[in-house]
């Protein structure tokens, strides 16, 4: 049986991710799961391709506050009930969004700790949640599914088989092993064996109370290659280059890692770590 072994969110895009035990589902992803993102002056949406360091910049979210603090034990407060009026447009990969600036007190922080980007300060902006980013259509199958600033969809999905062969792989050719962190998912599953070819699939929650369809291979790039916990890069070509050996996906060539999903039930529900899944092949 495949069991829920790892919960994540990433409140703010390419910042540290926060494990739960368990969390609210939705078709924009997670309850708070990439709300948030740091752009340049100009609303250009920027991540840790751009600037490593934003992989040591820890998050949490209390009752009424998201709190980020820095390595150097710097701390920014969010106020999560503050009221805004006029959104910006921001930019992330080739959609273009409304967003809440967060104001001039976080683009100092920002800036402060992470440097200008080509020369520009930074922002931190938060999705506009009366607005949606729809997942293209040809991936869901007649669904309906929407993002907040994840890269394309709102769910992403890994297994421990996976990890697994990479790291024999890795060891095999010489290289340091990775961690789960590296590649940065929502759920962490057991026993599913080859998940970025089972796209055919769909995930049920044992008690029937969630649904998800995996439905496009995750394709990785450079930020599987930075240390999640130091911001540095230690090999440039590593996990890149074995996972591309290793063939993960008999879709695509390239380094494959997990499977991109949506949520397919009608109504929020909870997941939670331990929850057993059952399988069933999308018709």
């Amino acid at each position: 049986m495949i069991q829920v072994t790892d919960i994540y969110i990433y409140p703010v895009k390419s910042l540290k991710g926060i494990p739960l035990k368990e969390a609210e589902t939705g078709l924009r992803g997670f309850k708070y799961d990439r709300e948030w993102m740091i752009t340049d002056s100009d609303y250009q949406f920027l991540t840790q391709r751009e600037i490593e360091a934003m992989a040591t910049i820890t998050v949490s979210i209390a009752k009424d506050f998201l709190l980020l603090e820095s390595s150097k034990g710097h701390e920014l407060k969010i106020n999560l009930n503050a009221q805004r009026e006029e959104s910006v447009q921001v930019s992330v990969w080739r959609d273009t969004c409304n967003a809440y600036d967060e104001g001039e007190a976080a683009s100092y922080w920002l800036t402060d700790e992470l440097g200008y980007w080509q020369g520009k300060t930074l922002r931190l902006v938060r999705f506009c949640s009366d607005r949606k980013r729809p997942v293209p259509a040809k991936y869901l199958h007649g669904r309906e599914a929407e993002s907040a600033f994840s890269d394309q969809f709102p769910y992403l999905i890994t297994s421990w088989d996976s990890l697994k062969k990479l790291n024999e792989g890795l060891r095999e050719n010489g290289k340091q092993e990775v961690t789960m962190g590296r590649f940065r998912p929502n759920i962490v599953v057991s026993d599913i064996a080859s998940i970025e070819n089972k796209t055919s699939l769909d995930l049920i929650s044992q008690d029937g109370n969630y649904e998800f369809g995996l439905r496009k291979p995750c394709k990785r790039c450079k930020i599987t290659t930075i240390n999640q916990d130091s911001g540095e890069i230690i090999d440039f070509k590593e996990p890149l280059s074995t996972l591309t050996s290793l063939n993960f996906s008999s879709e695509n060539y390239g380094a494959f890692f997990g499977q991109n999903a949506i949520l397919l039930s009608d109504q929020e529900c909870v997941i939670s770590v331990g929850d057993l899944l059952q399988t069933s092949t999308k018709k």
